[in-house]
């Protein structure tokens, strides 16, 4: 083995440890990168020690940067996330449990999930397992956490 290809080998391992931080496949690239750096500097040993210190002490400042930067990453990715659940009109917040027993019409098919409309305002609601077509009248019958329940009337 000779230090080109040994450099190839750490630099493709670092590269596609940056590409995980990128492009989350769920840990498989990470894997990937980790075991080519590995072998990087198990070989940069074989070849001189001087080398495989030098590929290990750079090991060990790059990784914990480039884990640094995934978790900031993924906080910024989570703060501008524009989906978090919950509707702006929905009044699921402060308001919910003045929704038991209110009446309203399935605005689409729940399968056990969906939307209902009540008081103008659509409302994701969930049944208790059954099948509710669309326009059927509903009425919530009770809040489970963030859960809104409902059943045919």
């Amino acid at each position: 083995m000779n230090i080109e290809l040994v450099a190839l080998i750490y630099f493709g391992s670092v590269a596609i440890l940056v590409l995980e931080v990128f492009l989350p496949s769920g840990g498989v690239l990470a894997v990937l990168g980790c075991m080519g750096l590995i072998a990087s500097i198990y070989y940069g040993f074989a070849i001189n020690t001087f080398l495989g210190v030098g590929l290990l002490i750079a090991s060990t400042i790059a990784i914990p940067l480039m884990f640094y930067y995934g978790l900031k990453k993924m906080a910024l990715g989570k703060k501008l996330s524009v989906d978090d659940g919950f509707r702006s009109d929905s009044p699921v917040s402060a308001t919910t449990s003045s929704l038991v027993n209110k009446e309203g019409i399935a605005l689409t098919n729940l399968r056990p999930s969906g939307a209902i409309l009540i008081d103008g305002k659509r409302i994701d609601v969930v049944t208790e397992g059954e099948m509710i077509d669309k326009n059927t009248p509903v009425r919530v019958v009770k809040i489970e956490g963030s859960h809104i329940v409902v059943k045919p009337v």
